[in-house]
């Protein structure tokens, strides 16, 4: 379990709630988990939930029932992914090394964002799965590269265990 899931899951431990909420990877591509403690417990208690959350620095939003939590994430969490490796993880490996942008704009920040979710995501589910995802991404990178577009200033982290 990464430190990610870990910090949540205490914070749902101390929430008074009829039965132990869910927690689960996000099904939506700008959140990281999701937890169904709306269901679980009183609204009192929901609100303790999302403020001490912000306080730890996550952005937390209640939709159909759930609580879909973020955090900006710079490297890969402790506990994360540590491999096996791929070939696709290398190649992007490759890529970040020869292109990484000297000062990322804007959008290569959330483009950075977007892919440490799907890699934290991909990385709870498996090896095959991590490989999925560094496959999409080197197909949407090379596009950027192709489009003069800024490469994600993603952390080596994400792509080998010597970071």
């Amino acid at each position: 379990m990464n430190e990610l899931r870990t910090e949540l899951k205490e914070l749902l431990d101390t929430a008074r709630s009829v039965r132990p909420p869910a927690l689960r990877r996000s099904l939506r591509d700008d959140a990281l988990y999701a937890t169904d403690l709306p269901a679980a417990a009183e609204a009192e208690t929901v609100e303790a939930f999302l403020r001490a959350a912000g306080n730890a620095g996550w952005t937390a939003r209640q939709e159909a029932g759930w609580i879909e939590l973020d955090k900006a994430v710079r490297r890969q969490p402790a506990g994360g992914f540590r491999g096996p490796y791929g070939p696709e993880a290398a190649c992007l490996l490759h890529l970040l090394r020869r292109h990484r942008p000297a000062v990322p704009s804007p959008e290569a920040e959330e483009a950075a964002a977007a892919a440490a979710r799907r890699l934290i995501k991909a990385g709870e589910a498996g090896p095959e799965a991590y490989e999925k995802a560094c496959a999409q991404l080197h197909t949407e990178w090379a596009v950027r590269l192709r489009t003069g577009v800024l490469l994600p200033d993603l952390d080596d982290s994400f792509f080998t265990c010597e970071a």
